[in-house]
């Protein structure tokens, strides 16, 4: 064969693989409650995503189980691949082996019955490396156990990169999930695609074996304490904890995601096979990419941010005034004032606070946490003007925060 007609086999080759690594998108169901808008999120995604990875259980202390709400009737006759995820308590010790083997032949056999059987097994320990040889000997257990056509997965943390164990740690399983996102701090945010390709290379250099890496399509709420200490997470799940001045915002920005997969796409790690996405997105969830966004976000298109802010008239005479995100993902609206007009009557809906420093030109501001999915519409509050005002975009005046 002529170098030319090699070249192009190669090419033709590269094209392939590249496709392949394109189309190689799951997402976690971390979901604990299987609510309507969970299914119907299911559903919806099929076309997005070619495999779920589903959260059924966390193993707790003293052998105990926490069962989430999965539920195999949802995903009977869905094509796409299943994979069962048990966490483990990072804080205590794993379930003795003939423990969780046990319960594991009692999930799979009731999902196959229900005619959704799992494909393979993940086991999501985070834990710190100097249990990584006693996690060794569970894996392999929990490996023989299993069918052989069943794959056994394990959530890999950087973290452990610097653990001879590692290598045990990949060997007694089939394949890894690269976990590329937390909060490590607030000021390094939910995710760095700097640090994410160092750790991927440094991971391919470990493993002989498939891997994925797990990217955010989430944001979460942290509150810090004076001495940095972080004191509270919310992320899917909603926690009572009193406001603090304190808390930030941490989200996971498309175009930093979106980078990151450009440079590995265009020179793939060795046995990188694909994406898992954390987590499945929900109508509902705030602090969620939107089921549209993550779609833009695989096909590379970074979604923009457009919220606008409308006055509707009302009864009474009075003014509606409604958040509009015309955008692709959801956003933050801005803080805005009304002028023009004199405005002396006015309320705001939850989530908008009045600033009258102004008289009565008000100004209406979010809260730090208020996100608007795109294609909705949301309350921002009231007015009652002398005649129509002006939507002004704003900044926060000294001694105001925003």
């Amino acid at each position: 064969m002529s170098g030319s007609r090699v070249g192009a086999a190669l090419a033709i080759i590269a094209v392939i693989i590249s496709m392949r690594v394109c189309a190689a998108d799951e997402a976690y169901v971390w979901q604990r409650r299987w609510t309507p808008a969970v299914r119907e999120a299911l559903g919806a995604s099929r076309e997005i995503v070619d495999g779920v990875r589903i959260l059924v259980a966390q193993a707790g202390r003293d052998n105990r189980w926490i069962e989430t709400q999965a539920d195999p009737g949802t995903l009977a006759g869905d094509a796409r691949r299943r994979v069962a995820v048990i966490r483990f308590d990072g804080a205590g010790s794993p379930p003795d082996a003939p423990v969780l083997g046990a319960y594991l032949d009692r999930l799979l056999e009731r999902w196959r019955a229900a005619g959704a059987a799992f494909d393979g097994v993940e086991i999501d320990y985070d834990c710190g490396d100097a249990r990584l040889a006693d996690y060794t000997a569970r894996l392999t257990a929990i490996r023989a156990r299993l069918p052989r056509a069943m794959r056994l997965s394990v959530t890999a943390l950087p973290a452990w990169l610097g653990s001879a164990d590692l290598d045990d740690v990949l060997a007694a399983s089939d394949e890894a999930v690269l976990q590329v996102h937390a909060v490590r701090s607030p000021e390094h945010g939910l995710f760095d695609a700097d640090l994410a390709e160092r750790w991927s290379r440094a991971f391919a250099e470990r493993t002989r074996k498939p891997f994925r890496i797990a990217l955010p399509t989430y944001g979460s709420r942290v509150d810090v304490a004076t001495d940095g200490r972080i004191r509270s997470i919310e992320s899917e799940v909603p926690i009572d904890v009193t406001d603090s001045d304190d808390a930030r915002e941490l989200e996971s920005g498309p175009a930093a995601v979106i980078d990151l997969l450009k440079r590995l796409r265009r020179t793939p790690p060795a046995q990188w096979s694909g994406v898992v996405w954390f987590r499945l997105p929900v109508a509902g969830d705030r602090r969620a990419w939107t089921l549209d966004t993550l779609r833009q976000v695989i096909a590379g298109r970074t979604p923009v941010a457009d919220v606008a802010i409308e006055l509707r008239a009302a009864d009474n005479g009075a003014l509606d005034i409604v958040a509009v995100n015309r955008g692709g993902i959801a956003t933050r609206p801005p803080a805005f004032r009304l002028v023009g007009a004199t405005c002396a009557t006015h309320d705001a809906s939850m989530g908008w606070s009045v600033d009258s420093t102004f008289a009565d030109q008000p100004r209406l501001i979010p809260i730090e946490s208020l996100r608007i999915p795109p294609g909705r519409s949301d309350p921002v509050g009231w007015v009652r003007c002398t005649s129509q005002p002006q939507v002004v975009p704003d900044v926060a005046p000294a001694g105001k925060g925003n």
